[in-house]
């Protein structure tokens, strides 16, 4: 590149905003714009930084705090293309946090015609307010989305996050093997507790069960709040017999104190349905299957 060109060439870079760099084929600084003395200085760099013709490329980013080992690492094949001609330009977005704040960049190399081949232009766009938006924005979404999945009063699952994840479940046993259980629950006399203590009551009872299932059940399961007093829980299990060891874990009558009144006892009515992924069948049947079982084991109980 002649003198002349060379000038007008670095004009054009000073009027740019954004960090410059021209590098060539060694991989070292040939000529860097307005912008990169400013972020220099603004680093706290060391002097043979602030023009670091002749430096490596990827030393002077470091000093000046637009790069480190790992964006060296992460950029220097796609800058040797450029210049090498394998490609015309790269770009890639990474992360570059001072212990002050997070800062976000996205590197652009364009190819860049010379005497002796080529060179690239480096340019640091920094990207930062639009990171962190989209940042935002994605845990918002992901908040939004959690709350729809979620009952209100008791944390769990609702029904749309068991059907979503149910298929999840349902895809997972088909490759892994193994059987799919259902335990649908639903509150033995839940209204008499609201009439005789109140709501407030009611709701410390579904919470208080939401607790114990969720005690009782891995963390693998999906348990879920259904319905007003109904509960599902769907687990994977390596064999059917496991189902004995989750019946053998479920306490039928549990014992609650209300701030005001005589202690009371809580129960509930259950069904269970197993299903092996080889078999035909879906999830919906099988929570059908766990419902009608749980209607019978409630009318037992009406009949002792």
């Amino acid at each position: 590149m002649a003198d002349t060109q060379r000038n007008q060439f670095n004009t054009i870079l000073n009027a740019i905003p954004d960090v410059m760099v021209l590098v060539d084929a060694q991989l070292n600084v040939l000529s860097v714009n307005a912008a990169w003395g400013h972020l220099a200085r603004g680093h706290g760099a060391p002097e043979e930084f602030i023009k670091p013709v002749g430096k490596p490329y990827f030393e002077a980013c470091t000093a000046v705090g637009v790069g480190g080992e790992k964006f060296a690492a992460d950029v220097e094949a796609g800058l040797a293309e450029v210049i090498g001609g394998v490609r015309e330009s790269y770009e890639m977005e990474y992360p570059c946090h001072t212990p002050a704040e997070p800062r976000y960049y996205l590197v652009r190399v364009s190819a860049i015609p010379a005497e002796n081949g080529r060179v690239a232009l480096c340019a640091h766009v920094d990207i930062t307010r639009r990171k962190l938006a989209e940042m935002e924005l994605h845990r918002e979404t992901r908040k939004l989305r959690e709350q729809s999945l979620t009952d209100p009063l008791t944390g769990l699952r609702n029904r749309r996050a068991l059907e979503l994840l149910g298929k999840q479940y349902w895809a997972n046993a088909q490759r892994r093997g193994g059987v799919l259980a259902v335990v649908f629950f639903d509150l033995d006399g839940f209204k008499p507790i609201n009439d005789t203590y109140g709501h407030q009551e009611g709701d410390r009872v579904l919470v208080y069960m939401a607790e114990y299932l969720t005690s009782t059940f891995r963390e693998s399961d999906v348990v879920a709040r259904v319905g007003g007093d109904e509960f599902v829980v769907l687990a994977w299990m390596a064999v059917a017999e496991d189902l004995d060891k989750i019946k053998e874990r479920l306490k039928a009558t549990h014992k609650l104190m209300p701030p005001k009144g005589e202690e009371y006892t809580v129960s509930f009515s259950v069904g269970y349905a197993v299903h092996d992924p080889k078999q035909e069948g879906d999830l919906i049947s099988l929570i059908s299957r766990a419902d009608t079982e749980m209607y019978e084991d409630k009318k037992s109980h009406k009949h002792k």
